[in-house]
């Protein structure tokens, strides 16, 4: 899947204003996630960065925006702010809904991203209770289980596409006086947040704005 670039930065800012990077730069963790070459990771999206390794993974997550007669068949909210960025053989499961075995998470098994824009994913299997409106996010297999890849503790800083090999990523631990406007980015789950669901649970230098 080739992803179509979009131009960023113009109607609908992610953040209230200009937020630092961390510095020393950082690269996308490709050993620990599959990505699709020449797919593009949004900006605003859950991250976690590690300063020793300096390798950044994603908390992949999306909007259902419609699910097709086969369940298995999902389209999901992509638009000129925010793009999944799912690849073949990520498992995933219902945001708020992450439980069981992980042998038991169904996995993607295609990925496609249209001319018209419309993203769909192909599932080993439906997801239970899952409906339009719903996010999904990743999981991964901790000791056995389905799980979240972990707590970000960072937001990704602006458009990225993923390269054949070394990817460069910036990424954003601090908000400032500012903030990130939630709404304008991939689905953040509850569980990532603190308890006043205003700051990042793991990060609470993190500012989430509901504005729109």
């Amino acid at each position: 899947m080739k992803a179509k670039r979009y131009s960023f930065g113009g109607e609908k800012p992610i953040f209230t204003g200009s937020p630092s990077i961390v510095p020393g730069g950082f690269n996308l963790d490709v050993e620990a996630q599959n990505f699709i070459i020449g797919s593009e990771i949004s900006p605003g999206t859950l991250a976690i960065f590690n300063e020793q390794t300096r390798k950044v993974k994603v908390i992949k997550t999306a909007k259902v925006k419609k699910i097709e007669s086969d369940s298995k068949v999902i389209s999901l909210v992509a638009n000129d702010t925010v793009e999944p960025c799912f690849a073949v053989g990520d498992s995933i499961l219902k945001d708020g809904a992450i439980s069981g075995s992980f042998g038991d998470a169904p996995t993607i098994t295609k990925v496609e991203r249209k001319s018209n824009g419309e993203y769909i994913i192909t599932l080993s299997a439906a997801v239970s209770g899952l409906a339009v409106d719903d996010a999904i996010v990743q999981v991964v297999d901790k000791e056995g289980n389905a799980a979240l890849i972990g707590d970000a503790n960072c937001i990704t800083f602006d458009r990225t596409e993923v390269k054949e090999d070394e990817t460069g990523i910036d990424v954003c631990a601090d908000t400032m006086q500012y903030a990130m406007y939630e709404r304008r980015v991939n689905p953040i789950p509850a569980s990532q947040k603190d308890t006043t669901g205003s700051y990042l649970k793991a990060n609470p230098h993190i500012k989430l704005s509901q504005s729109f």
